[in-house]
């Protein structure tokens, strides 16, 4: 059905006292409409259908003195109001297959009945001080901007299954009572839950991430900078990036997907790696160095457990490296070796081979060095040394990415 214009007159008389009176225990439907005017909505005795409706104005949920359905017989005043202004919408508000073009906004209301957007384009959201008090369901809706959920409370089942957020989406101080499902949720940018309070369960399934568009800044130890950042600019700072990471691992973990767990590990240090090396560029920086050569090593030699074939190639690279620097300083290396005139000679290529494949056991004797007459005050013991502790590391760490699928 295509939309049509819906005039502000028409739209008012559907709220006023006489049609508010008329089928009240049904709910007030709008049905392929265009709204071209700003629109406050007050708390309201029946539930609130909007379907396949476009919004081009602001749409505002705002307080208001909501009207009642029938008059109490121990009510001695006539009118039919409730005297109280409330920010109460007691019954369910649904938006299905909505287009808004232009802000809506949720700002200190309370929702105490279902609350559903499903299906929608929504351009400019505001969630500050919001409460659901019942479902929450954003299925499939994609939010087109940077959006911030500020002091939101979830106090039921929330849901953002398949939901889409092509700019930033940050949960700031945002409560999770029960559960809250992000099932095959895209994230175009980043998404920050570090701030979140989660005394329900997170349960995150099949996240699709664009990792190299998630971007954060260091904000060192500018409070006000940081706080600005994750309540109004809706900016991730890069350690809410590592904690977020942390908080979907632990997610990923507790419902048994270990894969999808060690992705969030990868991303969760190199973004710490990020961290570490800003803060050492500070001159007054308690980062300890060490920890920079730890996560380059851990980035290089299984891609922080993730990927096996960089384990492979680390305990390969290890082997050549540091089996050339023990051999190089013996007498066998200058008695095999060509330098001028030479001629193709098997032997010598297979003592080569079979030295390199002894040198990838960790576990080999150390007495096969005294036939190769180290040279140089015996330094082939020490590249030999080092050398087993790398290509040990190396098969530590290969065995660890294969172990993502356990």
């Amino acid at each position: 059905m295509p939309r049509t214009p819906i005039t502000e007159e028409e739209y008012e008389n559907l709220f006023s006292l006489a049609e508010g009176l008329v089928n009240a225990s049904q709910p007030l439907r709008f049905e392929s409409k265009i709204f071209d005017f700003y629109i406050e909505i007050e708390p309201f005795h029946r539930e609130l259908v909007f379907k396949d409706c476009e919004f081009l104005q602001p749409l505002l949920f705002c307080k208001g003195i909501p009207l009642v359905a029938a008059v109490e017989d121990n009510n001695e005043e006539d009118d039919l109001f409730n005297q109280v202004e409330t920010n109460v919408f007691s019954e369910s508000v649904t938006f299905q297959d909505c287009s808004f073009q232009n802000q809506i906004q949720f700002d200190d209301i309370i929702f105490d009945n279902k609350f559903r957007m499903h299906n929608c384009q929504v351009n400019k959201a505001s969630f500050r001080n919001t409460t659901f008090n019942s479902l929450a369901d954003f299925w499939l809706t994609t939010f087109n901007e940077n959006i911030i959920f500020y002091k939101t409370d979830f106090n039921k089942t929330t849901v953002f299954s398949m939901a889409t957020f092509v700019g930033n989406v940050l949960f700031t101080y945002s409560l999770f009572t029960t559960k809250v499902i992000f099932a095959r949720t895209k994230f175009n940018k980043g998404v920050d839950i570090s701030q979140s309070i989660i005394s329900g369960k997170l349960q995150p399934f099949d996240l699709q991430f664009i990792f190299k568009e998630f971007k954060a800044e260091y904000v060192g130890k500018n409070d006000e900078t940081f706080q600005n950042y994750i309540d109004r600019d809706a900016i991730i700072p890069l350690v809410n990036k590592i904690h977020t990471f942390q908080v979907l691992k632990k997610a990923f973990e507790d419902i048994g997907n270990y894969s999808d767990s060690i992705l969030m590990l990868r991303e969760e240090k190199r973004a710490l790696k990020e961290l570490v090396n800003l803060k050492l560029k500070e001159k007054d920086s308690t980062v300890n160095k060490g920890d920079k050569w730890i996560l380059n090593l851990n980035r290089i030699s299984n891609h922080y457990r993730s990927d096996f074939r960089n384990g492979i190639w680390f305990t390969l690279g290890a082997t050549f490296v540091f089996g050339f620097l023990t051999l190089v300083f013996t007498g066998a290396y200058f008695d095999n070796v060509c330098f001028s005139d030479c001629k193709f000679d098997s032997n010598r290529l297979m003592k080569g081979i079979k030295f390199f494949i002894n040198f990838l056991n960790p576990a080999r004797r150390l007495n096969y060095l005294d036939v190769l007459n180290p040279l140089f005050g015996g330094i082939s013991y020490v590249f030999d040394f080092v050398g087993r502790i790398a290509v040990g590391y190396g098969i530590y760490q290969t065995v660890q990415a294969f172990r993502k699928f356990k």
